[in-house]
């Protein structure tokens, strides 16, 4: 009997379309999808973000290419070797890959039959998320110039990334055409899968009931619920996070990722998510939004996909009303609280890798100078500038943090 070919699922992104949740609910039931025959690949969800940079060769950083190096034909061979229903593989990444290293990634599938699974959102709540993105990954562009790059960007196709990390992130995240014309190009339409991200408001699980069309799985099978989701920031705690980029400047992610997004980002500021003011679309962002919604449906539409959800999913129109008419930064006062919440949650990192610096070498610990947070934003309401101020103390604290670290990591060879 002639052995079937192995089927892969290639789950592209695109970036912040529910992406971490999917990850996470394929994480959570490895083993319950395994019993129904379908493979996640590798030891940890990291082997497939190491493949996926291996794959598309994208980071900017020599050290993480180079970390990565073999990483895609490992899981390759992993996926063409599985003999059951299928594998899938989720890294928003892909969907940044442009022609040679889609269809490298395709050739090196083979002989599996690919699928290739693009997810896709509403651009009005891409755009601000991208950017809120931006701030906790090092960018250092405000919410205004973000917006305005990405709607310069939009129509400039292989120059966008010329205007501006805003246009550089829309082309890989919102270039939906794009990604049908790339991935369109290696494999047949009835094996491009697009999933609508539902609205606010939707099942929280609806999302995952529509991508398990697409595989072919009973959803009900993923009995653990997913983690968490990818922590958001509020306005005012973005543009912090931003000004903390420009004074830190450029960090390598070994340094910059711990620290800053991890532990500041991800595990201090989120928590003001819900007494913060979200980043607002402008008049002209959102007309722009709407456009570029009608935009993506009518290539959705042009290019025989297999389409799950409801193309409503991008709405081609908008309410309006109460749309400012430009995008100003977050109030002075909403800033000085996020910071004295950044100042209190990076000197509390100051104490604990202290503490762990003693654990390793006595001698080799820091001499640590915590200071109150409150004491801390008394001396920044005293200052010329308060909001400079801040920004320096909790830069000042995110270089010990850091310092701490490399310290940390020195000892411990």
């Amino acid at each position: 009997m002639t052995r079937r070919s192995p089927v892969v699922f290639l789950h592209i992104g695109a970036m912040k379309t529910g992406t971490t949740y999917l990850q996470q609910v394929l994480i959570q039931n490895k083993d319950e999808l395994a019993e129904h025959g379908y493979l996640f690949p590798g030891a940890t969800w990291t082997a497939q973000v190491r493949a996926a940079h291996d794959a598309v060769g994208h980071h900017r950083e020599r050290q993480v290419r180079a970390g990565a190096a073999g990483a895609w034909q490992a899981l390759a061979d992993e996926m063409t070797r599985h003999a059951g229903a299928a594998s899938i593989f989720s890294v928003e990444f892909l969907g940044f890959a442009g022609r040679a290293a889609a269809g490298r990634i395709v050739r090196d599938l083979a002989p599996a039959e690919v699928h290739v699974v693009l997810t896709v959102r509403d651009t009005s709540a891409v755009l601000p998320a991208l950017w809120q993105t931006h701030c906790a990954n090092g960018g250092t562009a405000s919410w205004a110039i973000f917006a305005r790059s990405a709607r310069l960007g939009a129509p400039a196709g292989p120059v966008a990334p010329l205007l501006g990390q805003g246009a550089r992130l829309f082309r890989r995240a919102l270039d939906v055409p794009r990604m049908l014309d790339i991935w369109g190009a290696r494999v047949p339409p009835e094996r491009l899968h697009v999933v609508t991200v539902p609205p606010p408001g939707a099942p929280r699980d609806l999302l995952w009931r529509r991508f398990a069309v697409v595989i072919g799985l009973d959803p009900d099978v993923a009995t653990n619920p997913a983690r968490g989701h990818n922590p958001s920031l509020g306005y005012p705690s973005a543009e912090l996070m931003r000004r903390l980029n420009a004074e830190l400047g450029r960090l390598p992610r070994g340094e910059y990722n711990p620290t800053l997004k991890h532990h500041l980002a991800e595990k201090v500021l989120a928590r003001r998510a819900t007494v913060e003011p979200r980043a607002r679309l402008d008049a002209r962002t959102h007309d722009f939004a709407v456009g570029w919604n009608r935009r993506t449906r009518a290539a959705l539409e042009a290019s025989g996909v297999h389409v799950v959800g409801d193309l409503d999913d991008l709405p081609v129109t908008l309410a309006r009303e109460d749309l400012p008419r430009r995008i100003e930064p977050p109030d002075r006062a909403d800033l000085l609280e996020a910071a004295a919440t950044a100042f209190q949650g990076m000197e509390r990192l100051v104490r604990q890798r202290a503490r762990r610096l003693r654990a390793l070498d006595e001698e080799a610990a820091s001499q640590g100078r915590p200071e109150k947070a409150s004491v801390a934003r008394a001396a920044w309401t005293e200052a010329p500038d308060p909001l400079r101020a801040a920004v320096e103390d909790v830069a000042d604290s995110c270089r010990v943090a850091i310092a701490e670290q490399e310290r940390i990591r020195r000892l411990r060879g």
